[in-house]
């Protein structure tokens, strides 16, 4: 009817109207956002990694060294040599985040889920929960790493590939993410179980109280107090997944840390290649940092403590 058309058309527009006033807000909230919280902290920010600059362009870009003496083994650099394998050092810093991004989605969900069994009172659920984390937290991530590659390729073979006469092989690829993604997750698991239980037992005995339920109290009162309680600590563990996947190039994966050794194997240049690979660690590390901050501020989620 023309009155029903025109009411689902001032829906429309309210909602529009809506979401533009939401994108305006995180917009505005974004632009709002200071990386400092005094100018002192700034200005001794820029001191001191300005300096760092300063002393690394001047000594490793034009061999200049601030003592005057002459030494035997005196290096000479070679930075246009890691220009020239410039597309190495790319191919393996996509690599790494391809894993980053997959990793982080697996153990993020594994951490969520384990916190939240860890704290139940299913029986069972907490059981394997704990289980979970103590004997995976507990395992070096290379040991993980080797198990999830040759391991699991030695089951396949056992159980599918003999019985039944097929070629069922286990790409590396999928066993770094599996391996980093249990390690990961059993760490994120104890953070999250930290952040609920930090969440007073008054709030549980008043919400059931109004009438909440158990799945309503988790899900609107439990639950976001203790993710923004776990935010730094998650950051951490969320920067380690970057970090800790420099590992995977045991297990032949061809990430930033492999292409850093192989133009060490062609060159020689061994200082230039990986300080080049360090650098694109601490620019893909520093990008995350200010992607979780930037999400912070535009979601208006202010970090707090467990007080």
């Amino acid at each position: 009817s023309p009155t029903g058309g025109g009411r689902h058309a001032a829906d429309e527009v309210r909602m529009s109207g809506e979401n533009r006033g939401w994108v305006s807000g995180a917009m505005a909230k974004a632009r709002r956002w200071q990386p400092f919280e005094s100018p002192s902290e700034r200005k001794a920010f820029l001191l001191a990694w300005g300096s760092v600059a300063v002393f690394a362009v001047w000594y490793f870009v034009f061999n200049l060294w601030p003592f005057d003496f002459e030494t035997e083994f005196e290096y000479q650099w070679r930075w246009g040599v890691i220009w020239d394998y410039r597309g190495f050092l790319l191919k393996g810093a996509g690599m790494t985040m391809y894993i980053f991004a997959w990793s982080l989605v697996i153990s993020l969900t594994l951490g969520v889920f384990c916190g939240i069994g860890r704290t139940t009172e299913i029986r069972w659920i907490r059981v394997f929960s704990t289980c979970y984390v103590e004997v995976f937290r507990n395992i070096p991530l290379l040991v993980q790493m080797w198990w999830a590659y040759f391991g699991l390729q030695e089951l396949v073979n056992v159980f599918i590939n003999e019985p039944f006469g097929t070629l069922v092989l286990i790409p590396s690829i999928f066993a770094c993410i599996l391996g980093l993604s249990l390690y990961t997750g059993a760490y994120m698991g104890e953070v999250v179980r930290s952040g609920i239980r930090s969440i007073p037992k008054g709030q549980w005995e008043a919400s059931f109280s109004t009438g909440l339920s158990r799945y309503q109290t988790w899900q609107h009162i439990i639950l976001p107090q203790a993710l923004v309680i776990v935010i730094p600590p998650m950051s951490s563990q969320v920067l380690n997944i970057i970090k800790n996947s420099a590992v995977a190039m045991t297990i032949a994966i061809t990430d930033l840390m492999f292409y850093s050794q192989k133009i060490e194997e062609e060159t020689f240049a061994g200082f230039e290649a990986y300080t080049s690979g360090t650098l694109l660690f601490l620019l893909l590390t520093m990008m995350t940092v200010g992607v979780i901050y930037g999400g912070q501020r535009v979601l208006g989620l202010k970090v707090r403590s467990a007080t």
